[in-house]
């Protein structure tokens, strides 16, 4: 039998970072759905993300398949 990791990477936009309720909420559906939260990197203040927005941290998340 092989095990499996799954990881999701989550970079919310700063302002989100100011709604604690709506991060606490998504992260924990995601718990929830099995994922297990192994990281929290502050990215610093100036950081931008793919979409060009400013992200200040990034959440990696895991799932034992």
């Amino acid at each position: 039998m092989i095990n499996r990791l799954q990881y999701k990477i989550i970079d919310y936009v700063n302002i989100e970072h100011h709604n604690n309720t709506k991060v606490e909420e998504f992260l924990n559906d995601l718990g929830k759905e099995g994922f297990e939260l192994i990281e929290v990197i502050d990215m610093g203040e100036n950081n931008t993300n793919k979409d060009g927005k400013s992200s200040r941290f990034r959440y990696i998340l895991k799932k034992n398949e």
